[in-house]
């Protein structure tokens, strides 16, 4: 904190207070030596004030001080200087920086006027010493900013040094700002003859775009050697506005290769593009937008086909992570046998059958972005152990390797699976449990949210019109309210089905009720059973109504005693009492 370090700025002010109030400055630091003096002391800078001078009093109190006659003054009868002073008058003033005294600004009378000049002047001097004071704390803060990054850009330079792919960070002219030392073993360059230059006069075959984010294979000569690389373009954008851009360059292998045909150039996904906007489903984006921002780990709950995947994107798209990729994997789509080499990769000849060069896992492939592991239930016992371990350690080995390797992903799960009653069945861990379940977020089925129906069923339809190239304008009343009517027990992904089958079977400008398939038309026919008051008893129509509830959810799920079990947690009700209504209503 000592004001040496920006000493010659301190020596400017001293000598700029002299010239304006033709008085003597002296200025010292926490140590109570001389940083800057004029005229008499200025022989002493470097040394330290006398021993209990007067500015060792001010740099206590913290506060202000003047003096006459420091001879008689009874400040001054144990300064060590005393008999030998031969000033008549002293202004002292302390530099406080965080509430802490750095050092004092002096101003010493030698004469008659100097200390009449002090004495006439003192308030508008203390105004004028504090702007000084203020000036050397901002010098002084500067100083430090400029040191502690420059300590930074030291340390990131030898980071981006140790890194096995090159970086290459070029402005927006595509002038070449930095490169690092893999790229100068890459491609046989010197980094000294090639700052400053344009990329496209060093290494033209790169032929980089610079305003998209994407992954690109390019052949570059080097030596006379045609050589393949992955080149990847990561804008960095501040306040809304690119600055700058970062190449990454990979020497490709196949598995380089095959994982960046895996990625992908993957198309951004916002709250924005999930439609509805009922109260349930704008709650649900108001909540996913407050925790996109965070790294904390999400699980996504609800039924099938309620757009968790898309809730899923959508936070990883608004997160400070977007710019990394989202790698989703489906737990329940790849065998037991297979899914630990998806997720953890694995070593060349790690097991018979595995690929010579090895392949990347999607804990690898998901570093610095997003791993979005669908059905989380289906998770095999055996393999749980192994994804808690990886989260709580933040790195693993492939399958036959040796070495550990460091990731930084965020993790967003998604299930549709009770885990609680799971957790108590000993199907799921109790601690993996816990540590998915920091931020539950909770997509309503499309039966709680009416008011979406017909938004998404003219989106959809906008959509299938244009793929299919059909001209249809819209939806029947009767058709709007079926679909109101419909309980539509496979959610989004049922009803975005039942439109694109309508577009494909209709050749009129409008879809009419006589369009709708028969699962959706016999539902409708029994619901208007339901409501036929003259006919049914209060009773009789909602017995009518739960057995229909169940029916369709029985066609959705399944007769299993799993499907069982999972439709009583649907419904909120004890499984005896599920089993006690399919008996009822002759459902078994």
């Amino acid at each position: 904190m000592s004001l040496y370090k920006i000493q010659s700025s301190v020596q400017e002010v001293a000598e700029a207070i002299s010239a304006v109030l033709n008085v003597d400055v002296t200025i010292i630091d926490e140590n109570l030596c001389r940083v800057a003096a004029t005229g008499k002391y200025r022989t002493f800078i470097g040394e330290k004030i006398p021993i209990n001078c007067s500015y060792e009093l001010i740099f206590k109190k913290k506060s202000p001080e003047f003096i006459q006659a420091p001879k008689d003054n009874k400040v001054c009868k144990t300064c060590a200087r005393k008999e030998t002073c031969i000033e008549l008058a002293t202004l002292g003033y302390p530099i406080i920086k965080n509430k802490e005294c750095i050092g004092v600004i002096g101003l010493n009378a030698f004469n008659e006027e100097q200390k009449n000049n002090l004495m006439e002047k003192y308030n508008s001097l203390l105004v004028f010493l504090k702007k000084l004071s203020d000036l050397l704390i901002g010098n002084l803060n500067y100083y430090e900013t400029i040191k502690e990054l420059i300590i930074q850009g030291e340390e990131t330079g030898k980071i981006i040094d140790g890194l096995e792919n090159g970086i290459i960070g070029i402005d927006n002219n595509g002038k070449i700002k930095f490169v690092n030392s893999k790229v100068e073993d890459l491609f046989k360059i010197k980094k000294e003859n090639i700052i400053d230059k344009q990329i496209d006069n060093i290494l033209p075959e790169l032929n980089v775009d610079l305003d998209n984010h994407s992954f690109q294979e390019k052949k570059i000569k080097i030596s006379n050697k045609k050589l393949s690389f992955i080149i990847k373009n990561i804008p960095v954008v501040v306040e809304n506005k690119k600055v700058s851009n970062i190449i990454e360059v990979h020497k490709t292998t196949d598995m380089v290769r095959n994982a960046y045909k895996i990625v992908g150039v993957q198309n951004n996904i916002g709250f924005e593009d999930i439609i509805g906007n009922s109260e349930e489903i704008v709650k649900v984006k108001e909540i996913s937008g407050r925790v996109a921002q965070s790294d904390s780990t999400v699980l996504l709950r609800g039924e099938s086909g309620t757009g968790k995947e898309l809730f899923a994107r959508a936070i990883h798209y608004a997160s400070p992570r977007k710019h990394a990729p989202i790698i989703p994997i489906n737990c329940a789509s790849i065998p037991d046998n297979l899914l630990e080499s998806e997720l953890f990769g694995y070593e060349g000849g790690a097991f018979t059958g595995a690929k010579r060069e090895g392949q990347m896992g999607k804990f690898e492939l998901a570093n610095g972005g997003t791993l979005f592991l669908d059905e989380i239930g289906d998770l095999p016992i055996h393999l749980q152990p192994k994804l808690l371990r990886v989260l709580q350690e933040q790195s693993f080995m492939r399958i036959g390797g040796k070495e550990l390797i460091s990731i930084n992903f965020r993790l967003i799960a998604a299930t549709n699976k009770n885990l609680e009653e799971m957790v108590k069945e000993g199907k799921f861990r109790e601690d993996l449990y816990y540590r998915l379940n920091i931020i539950p977020i909770y997509i309503p089925p499309l039966r709680n949210r009416k008011k979406d129906i017909l938004i998404l069923s003219e989106a959809m339809l906008k959509k299938y019109c244009i793929k299919l190239e059909k001209d249809i304008e819209g939806f029947s009343s009767e058709v709007k309210e079926a679909f109101i009517k419909y309980n539509w027990p496979g959610n989004i992904r049922e009803l975005e089905n039942i439109i694109e089958y309508l577009v494909n079977i209709s050749n009129k400008d409008t879809i009419t009720i006589d369009d709708l398939p028969d699962s959706i038309k016999g539902s409708l026919n029994k619901d208007l059973e339901h409501i036929d008051s003259n006919k049914l008893t209060l009773k009789q129509q909602m017995e009518n109504y739960e057995k229909h509830i169940i029916t369709s959810m029985l066609k959705e799920y399944g007769t299993s005693t799993k499907a069982k079990k999972q439709i009583s947690n649907i419904l909120d009700i004890n499984l005896a009492t599920f089993y006690r209504k399919l008996t009822k209503y002759d459902l078994q």
